[in-house]
């Protein structure tokens, strides 16, 4: 199955059978907490549009993950461990729409791991957990320049959720408007 979809000025969508989604978790699944972390349970508040966005995009992708860099885990700030918190945004999110795993990046930025976005190593760990998926015909759902730069330094087609316009990168104002374009006839 191949969807192509024409969405604004940019290049057609084209979902094939080895596309996989990769999703940011803060500011796109849930409420970015500004110059903070989610640090505990309680802090974690799924954003409305989330259930109705997988509810268009799970049968449309072999596989769906969640790639987010937690470096408050390298700060030591965290109340609940990071297992504690997304078991709880899991628990957020229906059955049928579950992302197939979540992968994060504990260290801090200035260590310059392999696994902190923009740099490759969650989407390699992936593709070695999942190899059918082609990063290639992949997509990186995002709201940060980081999470943009990932997209491109792996191989994938970058979406951009933002409230400001940006020229460089297909722009949407959340998951849901992303999912509803991509499905637009």
């Amino acid at each position: 199955m191949i969807i192509q979809k024409q969405i604004m000025n940019s290049q057609p969508f084209l979902i094939h059978n080895n596309s996989a989604l990769f999703i940011d978790r803060d500011g796109v699944l849930n409420k970015l907490r500004v110059n903070d972390y989610v640090k505990q349970i309680s802090e974690l508040e799924l954003l409305p549009e989330v259930y109705p966005a997988l509810k268009i995009l799970r049968p449309l992708f072999k596989r769906i993950f969640i790639v987010t860099n937690q470096q408050g885990i390298g700060k030591k700030i965290m109340i609940d461990s990071i297992d504690s918190i997304h078991s709880h945004l899991l628990s957020l999110i229906a059955n049928e729409l579950l992302p197939d795993k979540i992968y994060h990046c504990p260290h801090l930025k200035e260590l310059g791991c392999v696994c902190r976005k923009p740099n490759t190593g969650m989407a390699l760990m992936a593709k070695n957990d999942y190899p059918e998926i082609q990063l290639t015909h992949s997509f990186m759902i995002g709201d940060s320049i980081s999470d943009m730069e990932f997209a491109k330094n792996s191989g994938m087609r970058p979406i951009f959720i933002s409230k400001s316009e940006n020229n460089e990168f297909p722009t949407f104002t959340s998951i849901l408007d992303f999912a509803i374009a991509l499905i637009k006839k």
